[in-house]
């Protein structure tokens, strides 16, 4: 890929860790991750910066992948000509309707297409995005790297992932440029520009603690294991941003930690976040 796309894609999931960030209402050291924004766009033709900056006003996210030859963004197909140069990398390329860089991901993560029920009751709040079956109150998981392969794995068996190995492969990649953990041992290691389906977590609990930050002294205990399709990605930030307001209470979280089944675990949850998330 080209090296100023890399460097493009790099500089948008820092500033989306920044966000993330401001919607965690995180109190954790934020000046590294400035630094490196400031590095990463130093480093682009003034030109491309230019560009992404005018990009950034209007959209949360200015560089996005092809998908199924259109812009996985506004949606509109874009020439074959623009997806074939996007897939060679050799030159940047824009969707001709919305502006916006476009890439050709080399790995893609895929939720399962799913018949519509029309007697299925509308769900509302935590059920929209998440369900009984993606509860794991005991994890087996020592590591960062294995929480997010047995979050995976277990949104692989419920039938929300297409290849869980594919959503830990990208999941990784993304907790290399900033961890996802933040203060009170949560963390919400995540997959964006999932194709098809809906915003959708599974989570995990580790009681005595894995270390998922920079910070020796820090360990997470509750993970948020989300992924998100490209048109959920500002409504994630508002789940966010509900998660982490209702587990700043001490009380809460020792609530969900005493849970012993997923059964049990799902219940205290849909209770917690009754008025946090919409």
């Amino acid at each position: 890929m080209n090296n100023i796309l890399n460097q493009l894609i790099q500089l948008q999931e820092l500033n989306f860790a920044k966000e993330e960030q401001k919607a965690s209402n995180s109190k954790m050291p934020l000046e590294q991750l400035e630094k490196s924004i400031v590095k990463i766009r130093a480093q682009l033709p003034p030109e491309v910066a230019d560009r992404y900056d005018r990009l950034q006003k209007h959209y949360p996210l200015a560089v996005v992948p092809l998908a199924n030859g259109s812009c996985s963004r506004c949606g509109l197909a874009v020439p074959i000509a623009v997806v074939n140069a996007a897939k060679a990398g050799d030159q940047l390329q824009y969707c001709p309707h919305c502006g916006r860089f476009l890439f050709y991901p080399d790995t893609v993560a895929r939720q399962p297409k799913k018949k519509l029920d029309s007697k299925r009751p509308v769900e509302v709040g935590i059920a929209r995005f998440s369900a009984p079956g993606l509860m794991a109150p005991k994890l087996a998981a020592t590591t960062h790297e294995e929480v997010i392969g047995e979050l995976a794995k277990l949104l692989g068996d419920g039938g929300f992932v297409e290849d869980p190995a594919t959503v830990t492969e990208l999941a990784l990649r993304r907790e290399a440029i900033v961890s996802t953990a933040v203060e009170h041992g949560l963390a919400f290691p995540h997959v964006r520009d999932v194709e098809g389906g809906g915003l959708t977590f599974a989570v995990g609990m580790k009681e005595k603690g894995i270390k998922f930050g920079a910070h020796e002294d820090h360990l997470s205990k509750i993970f948020f294991f989300i992924v998100i399709p490209t048109p959920a990605t500002a409504f994630y930030l508002r789940l966010l941003a509900g998660l982490v307001r209702t587990f700043e209470s001490t009380e809460a979280r020792k609530e969900l930690l005493d849970c012993d089944t997923p059964e049990q675990m799902w219940k205290t949850l849909v209770k917690l976040t009754k008025t946090t998330v919409p």
